[in-house]
């Protein structure tokens, strides 16, 4: 493998005039595919917020492109194989990484912005491709010719225990892995270090997510490139998980990111952030999604600062169930799930045993309701008393469909954008004067 092409010379007029824009790719979970779901209730937040990110960021002039994939998740395919077979062994997770990272390579020019949203083996996916950028930074379509080696090298590197091999492929992939490596010079046109602008996720899955006492998997199928997979890049500037508090399945134990001391150095952000729920819960699927909603008004206060979001359809997506934060966790341990090992999931030991104490000394543990999610939380009220369905979104039964749906508290979905325009008007007006 070998390249010799340079960037476009940025001495081109069209060069400096061309207006940057957004490239967002969400991943979804395994067996989920927002595409071919009719309930609307059962959406995961994946596919709910790619739907509510705008075509464009009309704050700027001119207006900033934004340009969306939805990717549905392993096992989605409507085949008995890909179900049991696929969804199960995690078969088709590196050509989920390799179909992300192309839809980029494809639509990007130097100085565009990249995102990056995932839940569960789809949060895993987001995180590889993310992975795959800070390694090789983003090629051309030319350069993409030599993709499939590099990926194929990338696979043989995570698997082999030969030292000798090792250093062969590591010697192979330096020509794509270097400073001045056009994918490199490509991603950091601008040298400002952060060649991704944005990972948002939702419970990523630490290993493939199905009980080892059904599957049988090989433990080589856990690294599948070679790369640390809990290792924040530094090239990342924004990165925001949602954990959930009360997911009992041990192979459906959370992936935390780790900052690196050059992320912090650079000014990246961190945040990490546990919600009440299972694995579900967190991400969406169920029909009954209160918690889902918290978590999704959460990550789209955090994003939308960065992202242009339609609030009249975000608005329309709540159908509360029970008061805020209130909606009993779903028991996710059903079914074939019922079979899998049980744990319970570690918090921050620095909380106990004197919670109350170290709250106190360390607010900052405690995240704030951002305002976004505050008027989501006024405006939240129960329209109809539901019975829970505490089975899994995972399994064939989930989803049934509602008779209707109902707009939040019953009233029109406008109100969110106007509380956001009025947020920003005031914001405006505090910067002109």
């Amino acid at each position: 493998m070998s390249h010799s092409r340079d960037l476009p010379n940025s001495s081109i007029p069209h060069a400096l005039t061309r207006v940057k824009k957004r490239i967002i790719v969400c991943c979804d979970g395994t067996w989920q595919d927002g595409v071919s779901t009719a309930n609307r209730q059962s959406y995961t937040n994946i596919l709910r917020l790619a739907r509510t990110i705008n075509h464009e960021d009309s704050r700027f002039q001119p207006a900033l492109p934004q340009i969306v994939f939805y990717q549905s998740g392993i096992g989605s395919d409507k085949s008995l194989y890909s179900e049991y077979i696929v969804g199960t062994t995690g078969a088709t997770l590196a050509d989920k990484v390799e179909e992300c990272y192309g839809f980029i390579s494809s639509n990007y020019y130097p100085g565009d912005e990249i995102f990056l949203f995932g839940f569960s083996r789809g949060a895993y996916t987001a995180r590889m491709v993310a992975m795959f950028i800070g390694e090789i930074g983003v090629l051309d379509r030319t350069d993409m010719d030599h993709f499939a080696g590099i990926f194929l090298a990338y696979q043989k590197l995570g698997k082999s225990k030969d030292e000798q091999e090792i250093r062969r492929l590591k010697e192979e992939l330096a020509p794509w892995t270097g400073p001045e490596s056009p994918g490199k010079r490509r991603a950091d046109s601008d040298n400002d270090s952060f060649s991704i602008k944005f990972v948002g996720v939702y419970e990523t899955v630490g290993s493939l997510g199905l009980p080892e006492e059904i599957t049988l998997r090989s433990p080589s199928i856990r690294d599948i490139f070679g790369f640390p997979n809990t290792i924040l890049g530094s090239h990342i500037q924004y990165a925001y998980q949602a954990l959930a508090l009360n997911e009992p399945r041990a192979d459906f134990n959370c992936c935390k990111f780790e900052q690196s001391a050059a992320g912090l150095s650079k000014g990246q952000v961190l945040r990490q952030c546990w919600f009440t729920g299972c694995h579900s819960d967190v991400g969406g699927g169920y029909k009954e999604h209160d918690l889902a909603d918290l978590t999704l008004f959460w990550m789209a206060a955090n994003v939308q600062e960065h992202l242009s979001l339609d609030y009249t359809y975000l608005g329309s997506l709540p159908h509360p169930s029970a008061q805020w934060g209130t909606q009993p966790p779903h028991n996710p341990a059903t079914r074939i799930f019922a079979l899998a090992h049980q744990i319970q999931r570690t918090l921050p030991s620095s909380l106990y045993p004197n919670l109350a104490t170290d709250l106190s000394e360390h607010p900052e543990l405690v995240a704030p309701l951002l305002p976004l999610e505050d008027a989501l939380r006024r405006h939240w009220t129960v329209l109809t008393p539901t019975t829970h369905d505490m089975s899994s979104p995972l399994s064939s039964v989930a989803g049934h469909a509602v008779a209707k749906d109902v707009t939040l508290a019953g009233k029109s979905v406008g109100w969110l954008g106007k509380f956001v325009s009025k947020i920003e008007s005031t914001i405006d007006d505090t910067l002109d004067d």
